[in-house]
């Protein structure tokens, strides 16, 4: 951590006006986000084994679920360490979506917890059989605009047992998927040392969906997500409750030529009606405060290039709180993909890494120093 002293500060700046001071104690608020914080499970021995991935079994909401978790070579007891859920996409597991995300390696390489959560299959039977889903962003709560007329969605056990049963569209599980993501968080954070204002969630297709639910659902706890190829649906593209949760910071990541969730149109190939990005990135931005939050400007990253990769940045936010969305020359797929270590990865970590949370109070107390 780095601090600065009211007294090193005015030696230093003892000529300064009151609108450089108003400056100086905004860089003073920005280095508070550099501190960290640690969870209960430091200086305990880990359950699970360093350097590997590991299958752990919780019992969640009555059902049996599981996740898998990496642990970074060069985890310490005594240094709190940085946090990634990766969400797989409907239909595939946590087993795939290490290979297909890729962020193992990149783990190891900068030294975060990553954690692979595995949906519910519960479309046939209890058991696992190819039905894996995530509860997200308006798939089981669809009221008939998230699809077209010509499509059908898929009714999961755990929503017709509901009182009103399965809606027309709707298409995952019923299970409270941002429920059993705390879960896993609070149990990691009991085992191990964790740093938790740097707390990440990132995911592809129905993934990229949970990741926005756990932006919006867990995001007093989460400082910044990462979807990609997966956007609210039609009628659910909801503002995250800044003032209760604090800032969470999003890039979105969609290829030019996916159909299965397109950018920049609204009805997949498929009959699936989601939000365009640009309208999610307006809606996140804004909730935040961000000033002018339909323009845009280049956002560069360390990856600009690779498979044609492009981002840009809405909006004029608060320091350390970014809105973007990036494009790249592929279909419905995660930039990068089955490649550990893959671009999207360090993509994604670049992301995370510069942005640790911003709290309700520190959003609030920059939001006051900017119009002073």
């Amino acid at each position: 951590a780095v601090v600065i002293s009211a007294a090193t500060l005015h030696h230093h700046h003892s000529s300064a006006t009151p609108k450089m001071m108003v400056r100086i104690g905004a860089v003073a608020l920005a280095l508070v986000g550099l501190t960290s914080a640690q969870s209960s499970g430091c200086r305990r021995e880990p359950p699970q084994r360093i350097g590997q991935t590991t299958v752990v079994n919780i019992k969640d909401q009555g059902a049996d679920r599981f996740y898998r978790i990496h642990v970074p070579s060069g985890y310490n007891v005594d240094e709190p360490a940085p946090i990634v859920f990766s969400y797989h996409g409907w239909g595939s597991s946590a087993s795939f979506n290490e290979g297909y995300m890729g962020f193992t390696k990149t783990s190891d390489t900068h030294g975060f917890i990553v954690v692979y959560p595995e949906g519910m299959s519960d479309y046939n039977r209890n058991s696992n059989n190819g039905w894996q889903s995530f509860n997200a962003v308006g798939s089981t709560t669809t009221l008939g605009d998230e699809c077209t007329k010509s499509t059908t969605g898929y009714c999961y056990q755990s929503c017709g047992s509901r009182a009103q049963g399965c809606g027309r569209c709707d298409w995952t599980t019923c299970y409270d998927d941002a429920a059993f993501t705390e879960a896993i968080l609070d149990s990691i954070e009991a085992d191990y040392c964790i740093d938790t204002k740097r707390v990440f969630a990132a995911g592809y297709s129905n993934g990229g969906m949970m990741a926005y639910e756990a932006g919006l659902r867990v995001g007093d706890r989460f400082a910044a997500i990462v979807p990609g190829g997966g956007t609210p649906f039609v009628g659910h593209n909801n503002a995250p409750p800044v003032s209760r949760n604090g800032a969470v910071s999003v890039m979105d990541l969609h290829g030019t030529s996916d159909r299965s969730c397109p950018a920049n149109d609204t009805t997949s190939v498929d009959g699936w009606n989601y939000e365009p990005v640009d309208n999610v990135m307006k809606v996140w931005a804004t909730a935040h405060g961000c000033s002018n939050s339909a323009s845009m400007v280049k956002y560069n990253t360390a990856e600009d290039g690779d498979t044609k990769l492009w981002c840009v940045k809405f909006g004029s936010c608060a320091d350390g709180v970014d809105f973007v969305r990036c494009s790249y020359n592929l279909g419905h797929h995660w930039l990068g993909y089955n490649s550990n270590g893959g671009t999207g990865a360090r993509l994604a970590w670049a992301f995370f890494s510069a942005h640790p949370k911003v709290s309700a109070a520190e959003l609030n107390n920059m939001s006051k120093i900017s119009q002073e």
